[in-house]
């Protein structure tokens, strides 16, 4: 039996929310289990040295932990889970880990709801990686239907493929099995309906007056009894062939014997010979690739659309990784990593008075603890807001100057207005600058008009501000400044961008060999997404080769079409029959200039 909800235990009314039901007496079983779940919970926690919060933001503001401790963040759906502190107490920050170990959650409808509108409790707080089994107690009579779990946001049911349960596919005593998805309960499976049966036997029996079946003799009607439909065709166990009917008799099959090894090219016509020419075992290497022009011979040379390295040449390529859930090839190395100088500082107050002052927040060289290439930092209002202009970010000298590098910061793509409403957080867009781990920073700002920033409580030696009348934002050295108490902030968090270590691509495909003919002419098609601008023949290069990879022409790459993030592109028609003969064709694909993009596919057209 489930434990019941606090909220269950001790409501007002009989029946929740419903003061007529009238005033509810405690009762001391459901206290008692209720009590005897949370103290198994507590224990379960309390034994591994752990802690519970109920949402992310609280755990993340509580760094008074040894690295290494646990807790659990058990009410805030997807950011729920296990978490592990890193870094000694007080410091540090936290990551997650784990999901919360509840595979199965049990769930029953309080009855409070209507049929539309389930109202439900579990013992369990319901996550979006748990799977919840909810036993129904009425009929739905319209659609769509919701389920609020512990007096939480309605969701959505929805069938398994996405679409809304139908009128009384919720059968009052049935068991739902889904997950929470966003907005919606996703059921497991789809609900099975008069609609889909009766659509699925019209769809057999147009299947039964195609395909008759089979027969020793040939048959006078359809398994229906209905008159044979031309087109029909059955299979005749006497003859071991296929037969169809013409509307007027019965026909055999053009093929009514199997294929096999005996297939040759004495056997195929030459206009398919000259169409198309293939060495034993390559057939999958060219089954994406399509003639646009006569006559031309197509080598994909990538088998399986990057899926895997089938059609690479392993040992001829270097600098690329395969990203095969999304069938494609990026730059090795590592890739960006965005970190925190410091996390969120609690901002409980507000203080005024700074419209017309210059402020100048430094924080000590011990909270920027990450060094980078760049930087963005997140502002946050008072209790009326703000608006500031010339706001720069630079190391800290003496008191509140400038070691002389500070660069401008701007806001929403390329604004060096911040207008902050009450109590509004808003992050500067990321500039380029050379952060040094351990050196203090400041934040400079001209403050315009409104005039409230937050305070901290208690406060803290690493923060101080600067601040005088006028405009002296971009200014190297401070002068003429008053230093405020170190309670007052107006930069919640600042991050630091670390550099990545990318690696130029060179991917060669595995050679395709053409027998019948020597290739004189190569072109090759193709999408690669750049994920940094890129100057196609000078950051990316294709190179044809018909000795297996041994000697390469280049091609010239055209972009024909920009399709969002990705670009369409082919080469010119690449002469190779200046190069030694041969008949095995090789692609090289390779960057320059460590920028970086995605190869998502290329196609190869042979002319003899």
């Amino acid at each position: 039996m489930l434990a019941p909800t606090a909220a269950t235990v001790f409501s007002d009314d009989n029946i929740p929310g419903s003061p007529s039901s009238g005033p509810k007496k405690v009762k001391k079983s459901e206290v008692r289990a209720w009590g005897a779940w949370l103290e198994s919970f507590v224990t379960a926690i309390g034994g591994s040295g752990g802690s519970v919060y109920l949402t992310r933001a609280q755990l993340f503001a509580d760094l008074q932990h040894d690295a290494n401790d646990m807790a659990w963040v058990v009410q805030d759906e997807a950011l729920s889970g296990i978490y592990r502190k890193n870094g000694a107490a007080g410091t540090g920050s936290w990551t997650r880990v784990a999901d919360l170990p509840y595979s199965v959650i049990i769930a029953e409808d309080e009855g409070t709801g209507t049929p539309n509108a389930i109202h439900a409790s579990s013992a369990q707080p319901i996550s979006s990686t748990a799977q919840v089994w909810l036993t129904v107690s009425t009929t739905n009579t319209g659609s769509p239907v919701t389920v609020s779990f512990n007096d939480g946001s309605p969701l959505t049911i929805k069938t398994n493929s996405g679409g809304n349960v139908a009128p009384g596919a919720i059968v009052a005593g049935s068991i739902l099995i889904g997950k929470q998805d966003g907005s919606t309960f996703r059921l497991a499976s789809d609900q099975a309906s008069a609609a889909i049966q009766a659509a699925m036997e019209a769809v057999f029996g147009q299947f039964q007056s195609q395909y008759l079946g089979e027969y020793a003799t040939a048959p006078t009607s359809d398994p229906n009894g209905d008159p044979i439909r031309q087109g029909a065709f059955y299979w005749n166990t006497a003859s071991i062939a296929h037969f169809y009917w013409d509307g007027a008799a019965w026909q055999g099959f053009p093929f009514a014997t199997v294929a096999d090894d005996t297939v040759t090219d004495v056997k195929l016509s030459a206009a398919l010979r000259n169409r198309i020419s293939i060495d034993g075992g390559t057939l999958s290497a060219i089954h994406s690739s399509r003639a646009v022009a006569e006559p031309v011979f197509m080598a994909n040379g990538l088998a399986d659309g990057f899926g895997g390295e089938g059609g690479i040449n392993t040992s001829a390529s270097s600098g690329y990784v395969l990203d095969p859930g999304n069938g494609r090839v990026m730059n090795g190395g590592n890739p960006v990593q965005q970190v925190d100088s410091f996390s969120y500082v609690p901002l409980a107050t507000s203080a005024g008075g700074w419209a017309g002052n210059t402020l100048r927040q430094k924080f000590a060289g011990v909270r920027i603890s990450q060094g980078g290439n760049k930087v963005r930092i997140l502002c946050k209002g008072g209790s009326s807001g703000a608006t500031f202009s010339s706001v720069y970010v630079g190391h800290a000298g003496a008191g509140g100057s400038f070691t002389g590098d500070q660069v401008p910061l701007t806001f929403g793509g390329g604004v060096s207005t911040l207008t902050l409403a009450a109590n509004e957080e808003e992050w500067s867009d990321w500039v380029s600058y050379a952060v040094t781990a351990g050196s203090p920073l400041i934040i400079a700002a001209q403050c315009t008009a409104g005039g409230t920033i937050g305070r901290i409580n208690p406060t803290d030696a690493d923060f101080t501000l600067y601040y005088k009348a006028g405009t002296d934002a971009a200014t190297t050295t401070a002068t003429g400044y008053t230093t405020s108490v170190n309670d007052i902030v107006l930069v919640e968090q600042i991050q630091v961008e670390q550099p990545d270590s990318t690696e130029n691509i060179a991917l060669v495909t595995a050679a395709f060999e053409f027998i019948d003919f020597t290739p004189t002419q190569v072109k090759v098609s193709g999408i690669f997404e750049a994920l940094d601008a890129l100057t196609l023949n000078t950051d990316v290069k294709i190179d044809v080769s018909r000795d297996g990879g041994t000697t390469w022409t280049a091609a010239t790459m055209t972009q024909l079409k920009a399709l969002g993030s990705r670009t369409y592109f082919e080469t010119n028609i690449v002469s190779v029959s200046g190069q030694p003969s041969g008949d095995e064709i090789s692609i090289r694909y390779r960057t320059f200039n460590l920028k970086r993009c995605y190869l998502c596919g290329i196609r190869t057209e042979v002319n003899a």
